[in-house]
């Protein structure tokens, strides 16, 4: 039975569904898992998605030996995990913040017991040698015009100049948590890697498109800044959680130079189209792990190999049709499918242990 997010503190038993997009019809709840409980159109399920895309008994969601797993039950239009459809009637594991696509909308899962996600959405710590990335990019941003114009020049440091962050050696020092792993992070690397999540979010949190390249500069500046002296220790807080900080703190810095009148508290959320923060920069940070994940998956196949897996197990193409236009037997399409399944779920449980 599905209920309201706010009224207790989740389970092992219980876990929240979160609409990160998709109609008004369905936001998020809290469903127990006790017995399995089903997603689908028929008001008989824990979870009602009143859409006529989305079939009467469309999946199933239970709890086993510790682990969570979802069954598509025959569903027409079909169920994806992390962008992937799975096959009619098989089941999938599903972890901590994987992203279920079920007919129009896209749903942000979160398991286990809640308070293992404080760490990261409210008590993340800030690395000693590091500063406020968003702070330091607003102080800059109100040096007099004079400054500003010697940025554009040769060798002068300044806002402008700044833009020299791509080609600098490294940003910080990544860690395991074990201290097993020391790596420098280049520039054009990070940016490669989280230059979509901070600026995604940011148009997520209402903010024009340029406002948000502008908080993206915002938060690589402000890194930037202070590359020389941070060193992010994983034992302190996980940088997906850091990051999040960074990016929220330059969002609200924006809005406090657009009003400066209205004195708004350190932790005001931006408006926009993210009732739920946390599940908003969630999606973005999945989404990216999933996209770094295909592309490292990609390079290890043939193209057609390739083709039919995005075909058949991204896009949801009937397998005859694929097998059609590639020439291949729908068997061969299955296995293709099935292999890159898994390798791109390895790749994205590396990187969540690697950055959080």
């Amino acid at each position: 039975m599905a209920e309201d997010t706010a009224k207790s503190t989740r389970t092992t038993d219980e876990i929240d569904l979160i609409a990160v997009s998709g109609p008004d019809g369905f936001q998020k709840a809290r469903v127990s898992i006790e017995t399995p409980a089903s997603i689908g159109r028929s008001k008989e399920c824990a979870i009602i998605l009143n859409e006529s895309s989305v079939s009467r008994e469309h999946a199933s969601i239970y709890r086993q030996e510790g682990k969570y797993f979802i069954r598509d039950m025959e569903s027409r239009a079909g169920i994806a995990v992390n962008m992937m459809f799975l096959e009619k009637g098989d089941l999938q594991q599903i972890y901590d913040r994987d992203l279920l696509t079920v007919g129009p909308w896209k749903i942000l899962v979160r398991l286990g017991h809640e308070s293992s996600e404080k760490t990261d959405a409210e008590t993340v710590d800030v690395p000693d040698g590091s500063m406020d990335a968003a702070t330091s990019a607003e102080a800059e941003s109100e040096a007099p015009s004079d400054e500003a114009s010697k940025a554009d020049e040769p060798g002068k440091s300044g806002t402008r100049a700044d833009s020299l962050y791509a080609t600098r050696a490294s940003i910080f020092i990544r860690l395991r948590a074990d201290g097993s792993l020391d790596r420098e992070l280049g520039w054009q690397e990070f940016t490669e890697k989280y230059a979509r999540v901070i600026a995604g979010f940011a148009r997520n949190a209402g903010l024009r498109a340029q406002d948000a390249d502008d908080v993206l500069q915002d938060v690589l500046l402000g890194f930037f800044r202070v590359s020389d002296q941070f060193e992010y220790d994983p034992d302190r807080g996980r940088f997906r959680g850091y990051l999040k900080r960074v990016t929220l703190n330059a969002i609200r810095a924006r809005h406090r130079r657009k009003r400066p009148s209205t004195f708004l508290k350190e932790d005001y959320d931006p408006p926009g189209e993210m009732p739920d923060v946390d599940a908003a920069w969630d999606r973005q940070w999945t989404e990216q792990l999933l996209q770094r994940a295909m592309t490292e998956a990609r390079g290890g196949v043939e193209e057609r190999t390739w083709k039919a897996f995005e075909l058949y197990g991204v896009r949801g193409v009937p397998v005859e049709q694929v097998a059609t236009e590639l020439e291949m037997t729908p068997a061969a399409i299955r296995h293709a499918k099935m292999r890159l399944v898994k390798q791109v779920r390895e790749i994205v449980d590396r990187l969540r242990v690697e950055e959080g």
